[in-house]
């Protein structure tokens, strides 16, 4: 029998419990042995300094930019779309050269079916690999493609390159393309940074956009799973944040195929009685075609199309926007076989079912 805990000992939600599951729902068995980073630390972040501003803008502290955030606030809101979860590496785990996103991003646009057409991709480092550079370039190239930048928010020099490279490609030839901004990666889920401190990340970087370069609708936020986002101890995350991206993995919560739908309603309706009218994003979700059984969920082509079918088009029927995960198999990953297979293609590119409802 499998033990359940909630994450960042987060006690265990009797609201969230579904009659016949045998598990709480959305609060994930403590995956973090499972489940790897979206990052790859072998690869060095280079320092990136501050963009040269034009004449109407002034560079200001990072205090001065969290004040200017927490004095006028800004709380842009964003619309359905559809969008996949891109990374920045190869299969080998190298950086990905343009051509590579030139190549992925072309791949995206032809997922359209009659029932999707993906319109965004969301990256999780702006500086590593010139990931947000290249990823603009591209989607300038291929068209009908917006980007969603994500900071890497630890250790705090990648942040301050990340958010450096944010600030010189927003105000950019390119800049229009990016679509919103995500602060971190499930930096309390792994502990990595207080909510106090991820609050105050967030803060720091509307107020570089939105304040100081006037990029008043252009969102941000976080990416982040749902224990820490109900622990009424990270509200000031919540309150720090014009958007919020959950991460949701029925299958690391052991859920069956059929109830997997329903384990993912409960928690998107428990987070969503918290936004206060803010932007709800499904950040991160996907079932794995390979790797271990976890409780009664098991990865298999069949049932990570079944998973696709429910939920994506719940969220499309809804008009709930969503970055899946993934778009392409990433075999550099360790952490286990499941972590290398969540793209709805495999690493040669051919899809392994079809995106429709």
């Amino acid at each position: 029998m499998f033990f359940f805990k909630a994450i960042t000992g987060l006690p265990i939600l009797a609201a969230l419990l579904t009659t016949g599951l045998g598990h709480p729902v959305n609060v994930e068995i403590d995956s973090r042995s499972l489940k790897s980073s979206p990052f790859n630390p072998s690869i060095p972040v280079p320092g990136v300094e501050p963009p040269k501003l034009p004449s109407n803008l002034t560079a200001s502290t990072i205090d001065g930019n969290e004040l200017r955030a927490r004095g006028t606030v800004y709380r842009p809101t964003v619309g359905y779309f559809a969008g996949f979860n891109v990374g920045a590496y190869t299969s080998t785990g190298a950086c990905k050269s343009l051509q590579d996103w030139r190549n992925e991003l072309k791949q995206v646009k032809a997922y359209k079916s009659s029932h999707f057409q993906f319109t965004v991709v969301k990256i999780f480092t702006t500086s590593q690999c010139s990931a947000l550079k290249n990823a603009l370039q591209a989607a300038k190239e291929v068209g009908g493609i917006k980007v969603w930048a994500g900071l890497w928010a630890t250790p705090i020099s990648t942040f301050n390159s990340d958010k450096n490279e944010l600030g010189r490609q927003i105000l950019g030839s390119n800049g229009n393309l990016i679509l919103g901004v995500s602060v971190g990666s499930e930096e309390l889920f792994r502990g990595s940074l207080s909510s106090s401190q991820l609050a105050g990340y967030i803060w720091d970087v509307k107020g570089m956009i939105q304040n100081s370069y006037g990029k008043t609708k252009v969102p941000v936020g976080t990416s982040e799973g749902i224990a820490p986002l109900l622990d009424s101890a990270n509200q000031q995350v919540l309150d720090a944040c014009d958007a919020v991206m959950l991460t949701s993995y029925p299958y690391y919560g052991g859920s069956r195929i059929d109830l997997a739908l329903k384990a993912f309603q409960q928690g998107w309706w428990a987070l969503g009685a918290k936004m206060a009218g803010k932007s709800l994003i499904v950040g991160e979700t996907g079932w794995p075609s390979k790797g271990k059984t976890i409780g009664q969920a098991v990865p298999t082509v069949p049932n990570a199309k079944q998973y696709f079918k429910a939920i994506a088009c719940w969220m499309r029927a809804t008009k709930k926007p969503f970055f899946w995960f993934s778009a392409v198999d990433e075999q550099w990953k360790s952490g286990g076989v499941a972590e290398t297979r969540f793209g709805v293609s495999w690493a040669t590119g051919a899809k392994k079912y079809p995106l429709s409802c």
